[in-house]
């Protein structure tokens, strides 16, 4: 009856505001701002540079550690999750979510930027906490972001990093503690060394870990590529309810899809969630074009663009080697079984052990950087390192929790945190627009 009711609010959450939420407002700032995702993603790329001034981190050091946060497993695990929950069609409408939601991403880092400050250490920090509170002048709406946020760390950020990597440790025959230790420790090494050494551990692993992933699925698609019209053809039935479906309508089926292909992008993408604000707000590259709020905004782009490959890539691994359908697998461990056929290598599932490890941990500190500026923001620096180390008490237990629970909290987190930013990017969304018109437009023109 109680996980009746925990899926019922869930549910309810997100059919009834954050699905019509984030389509209006993706729908909204990607046509006031002439679809920036599409029309500026060249000019993203050639803004990205390794280059910093004093007092905070480069456009490629932001980059990289958005990309660490949001190529976590939810774009392994959180695609197999979609595919097993919503169907084939799940994947269609991550890709709709993706493209549609990119504009929140500038939108949000061009106030995360512009309503940043410095702190006593030097570092400049922001993000929806300080415009939520400055912006618009609602300091109780800002500390609720800050407070979710500190959940969401802890349950999405770290509890469903580490739960997806133990399954196949389990099913390999491994503690997964043993996993979940090792993880902690490197954790630690990581987040309690400063900004400075994450920022540097995000950029050294980063690069590595999506070529390496990205060049593995591309290896299994083509070796079954006679399969991928009928992958593509199966996603676009199913999306549309056109795909014959068991013990319901196929509306219901397309329904299905659309709302757990919304929930998976969310969480793999964070656009909308302001998250990638609290990582642009640091970056003092030089932008001689534009200012540089603007010129984070149009770098921000990028990364839900590098998203959808890596969530595709995975979603058609599932699809070409036919393994969503196996009901008896949950989650990565349906993954593992899809590179061990697709393969045809029993050692593959090894390799992705070790590359989920690595998404997990840059996931991870990635999340608990931003959760670090939420503890500044509400309880000063004093409050950082006690919430460092409670996160790292936290982290092997993701390897003991269930599937379903770590899940449920994560979502809800994920859920309420954005609408909440949704707020504020609505209330400012006229200096957004002028800001866009001041400057956008001329970008690639003088």
């Amino acid at each position: 009856m109680l996980i009746e009711l925990m899926d019922l609010f869930k549910e309810s959450l997100s059919l009834f505001l954050t699905v019509p939420a984030i389509v209006i407002a993706g729908f909204y700032f990607s046509w006031r701002l002439r679809w920036v995702q599409f029309s500026h993603l060249k000019s993203a790329l050639s803004l990205i540079t390794p280059k910093k001034k004093e007092g905070g981190i480069s456009s490629f050091g932001a980059v990289a550690a958005v990309l660490g946060g949001n190529l976590g497993t939810g774009n392994v695990a959180g695609v197999a999750v979609a595919l097993t929950m919503g169907g084939p069609g799940a994947l269609f409408w991550m890709w709709v979510m993706a493209f549609l939601t990119a504009s929140l991403k500038f939108a949000e880092c061009f106030l995360g930027v512009t309503y940043r400050t410095k702190n006593s250490k030097g570092e400049y920090v922001g993000g929806p906490m300080y415009y939520l509170a400055q912006g618009i002048n609602k300091p109780f709406i800002a500390r609720a972001f800050a407070l979710f946020t500190i959940f969401a760390a802890l349950t999405g950020g770290t509890l469903v990093q580490v739960n997806s990597m133990s399954l196949p440790l389990k099913e390999a025959g491994y503690s997964p503690l043993i996993m979940g230790g090792v993880m902690a420790v490197l954790v630690a090494a990581t987040v309690l060394g400063g900004m400075k050494r994450f920022v540097l551990v995000v950029t050294s692993i980063v690069p590595v870990m999506a070529v390496a992933y990205i060049g593995a699925c591309l290896y299994v698609i083509v070796g079954h590529a006679s399969q991928i019209p009928d992958a593509f053809g199966l996603i676009v039935r199913s999306a549309f309810g056109l795909e014959p479906v068991v013990g319901g309508f196929a509306g219901c089926a397309a329904f299905q899809a659309m709302r757990t292909g919304f929930d998976r992008a969310l969480f793999a993408t964070e656009s909308g969630l302001g998250l990638a604000s609290i990582m642009h707000a640091p970056v003092t590259s030089p932008a001689k074009e534009f200012p540089n709020p603007v010129a984070q905004g149009i770098i921000s782009i990028f990364s839900p663009m590098i998203v959808v490959v890596v969530t595709s890539l995975t979603g058609l691994v599932l699809l070409v080697t036919n393994v969503w359908q196996d009901t008896n697998l949950l989650s990565t461990n349906q993954c593992t079984e899809a590179f061990c056929v697709g393969l045809n290598w029993e050692g593959a599932s090894y390799f992705l052990m070790i590359t989920l490890f690595f998404f997990a941990f840059t996931t991870t500190i990635a999340w608990a950087f931003c959760a670090d500026r939420a503890v500044e923001f509400l309880f000063g620096e004093k409050g950082v390192r006690p919430f460092q180390w409670l996160l790292i008490a936290v982290v092997p237990f993701g390897a003991i929790l269930s599937v379903s629970f770590v899940w449920w909290l994560m979502d809800v987190c994920l859920n309420i945190m954005l609408l909440l930013n949704l707020v504020g990017l609505f209330m400012m969304r006229t200096q957004i627009l002028e800001a866009a018109r001041a400057s956008l437009w001329t970008f690639g023109k003088k």
